[in-house]
C-alpha cells in the first residue's frame, strides 16, 4: 500500500516547475473551496434558523419595534430592516409607506450581497480548476515528449510513463473543481431560502410598524 502510494507520487521529481506549480495552486484552490463550502453552510444555516424564529416572533407577536430591534442579536441580517422601521418611527415627520418600503429593500439588496461573499470563489474555482489542470496535463505531457525526442528507439511502456504522470494534473483539477460547483449550487438554494426569509421579515416588520404608527403617531408623543 506504500509503495503504491509513493509510486502515485513518483511523478513529482520526473515533472517540471511549470507542472508542480498547476499541481500546488490547484491543492490550494481545493483547500479554500472546502473552507468555504464548509463555513457558508455553517453561516446560512445559523442565520436561517435564527431568522425563522425572528420571523416566528413578528408573525405571531405584536411586539413593540423599539424593544425587539433591543432583544434581537445583531449579528442577523433583520437587525438592519428593525432599525429602519424603529427610525422610521422615532422620526417626527413621518413618510408614507412606500419611502420605509424602499429603505427595506435597499436593505435586503445590500444582505443579500453580503451574504453571497466566498461564493464568488466556488464559482471561479469550480469553472477554472478543470482547465488550470488541462493545461498542467497538456503541458507535461509536450515536456515528457521531448524528453524522448533523442531516443532512438520508443516502447509504449516509455511513453505511458510520463503520459499518465502529465494526466494527474487533470485528476487534481476535477478533485477541486467537482466539490466546488456541487457546494456552490447548494449554497445558492440555501442563500434562496435565506432571502425569502428575510423578506417575510420584511413585511412583517413593515405592517407592524404601520400598525404601531397609528396607534401612535409619533413615538416622542407617547413618551
Amino acid at each position: 500500500m506504500s509503495q503504491s502510494i509513493l509510486s502515485w507520487f513518483s511523478w513529482w521529481g520526473s515533472s517540471d516547475w511549470i507542472v508542480r506549480g498547476v499541481f500546488v495552486v490547484l491543492i490550494f484552490a481545493s483547500l479554500l473551496s472546502w473552507w468555504v463550502m464548509l463555513y457558508k453552510m455553517w453561516q446560512l444555516s445559523s442565520l436561517h434558523r435564527r431568522e425563522k424564529e425572528l420571523n416566528h416572533t413578528l408573525a405571531t407577536k405584536k411586539e413593540n419595534i423599539n424593544s425587539l430591534y433591543k432583544e434581537t442579536k445583531s449579528n442577523i441580517p433583520s437587525i438592519h430592516l428593525l432599525y429602519i422601521a424603529d427610525s422610521w418611527l422615532q422620526s417626527k415627520n413621518r413618510a408614507d409607506r412606500k419611502a420605509i418600503e424602499a429603505n427595506m429593500a435597499q436593505a435586503l439588496q445590500e444582505q443579500r450581497i453580503k451574504l453571497e461573499n466566498g461564493l464568488t470563489y466556488l464559482a471561479t474555482i469550480g469553472s477554472s480548476a478543470p482547465f488550470i489542470g488541462l493545461f498542467g496535463t497538456v503541458w507535461g505531457i509536450m515536456h515528457a515528449l521531448q524528453g524522448l525526442g533523442g531516443e532512438a528507439t520508443l516502447s509504449m511502456d516509455m511513453i505511458a510513463g510520463p503520459v499518465s504522470e502529465a494526466l494527474v494534473a487533470t485528476a487534481v483539477g476535477l478533485f477541486a473543481a467537482i466539490p466546488a460547483v456541487m457546494s456552490y449550487n447548494m449554497l445558492v438554494r440555501r442563500l434562496r431560502r435565506l432571502t425569502s426569509t428575510l423578506e417575510g421579515n420584511a413585511l412583517h416588520t413593515i405592517n407592524q410598524a404601520m400598525e404601531q404608527s397609528a396607534l401612535y403617531p409619533s413615538t416622542l408623543e407617547k413618551q
